[in-house]
Formats: C-alpha cells, sequence, structure tokens
C-alpha cells in the first residue's frame, strides 16, 4: 500500500489554518511537508523575544512543531498524528 493510498497531499493542504491541541498546547498548522509527509505546528500564543549574542531582546522566536502523518512503513497514520485534538 503506498501513502497515497491512505492520504494525499492536495487533502492535507487543506487543513492549513486548523487549530488543534498538541501534547496539551493549541497550536495552529502552518505548512505541509511532502517528504516524509507531515504537519508543521505553531503554537497559538504569541511569540517569545529571542536574545541576541548580546543578550538584548531582539527578534521574535516562533517554536514550531513537525508531526509526521504516516508511520515510518507508511502503512497507516502515525500515532502522533491521530493524538491530535480539534480544536475547530
Amino acid at each position: 500500500m503506498k501513502s497515497e493510498d491512505i492520504i494525499d497531499l492536495p487533502h492535507l493542504r487543506r487543513l492549513i489554518g486548523l487549530r488543534v491541541r498538541h501534547q496539551g498546547v493549541p497550536c495552529v498548522v502552518v505548512e505541509v511537508l511532502d517528504e516524509p509527509l507531515a504537519l508543521v505546528l505553531e503554537p497559538a500564543q504569541a511569540p517569545t523575544l529571542m536574545a541576541n549574542f548580546h543578550g538584548d531582546p531582539g527578534e521574535y522566536a516562533v517554536e514550531t512543531r513537525v508531526i509526521r502523518v504516516l508511520t515510518d512503513d507508511n502503512r497507516a497514520l502515525s500515532d502522533a498524528l491521530l493524538d491530535l485534538e480539534l480544536l475547530d
């Protein structure tokens, strides 16, 4: 069974913008990776300041989380994906 038989990339792209809970943290799906097939999540909270080399706050750092869609053998949906809780 090929990964396309389980789920396809155009279908996953429709999930961009969806709000989910990952390990207790509200997140938003911001991107879909095609190799390996994965969802990229960002926490739905305000970004945090990141210090530069001198310790001065400068840029905002955004945490991202990558959730594989399929198991390592590409035969089933991954546990990480199944554990996501839909918020929308």
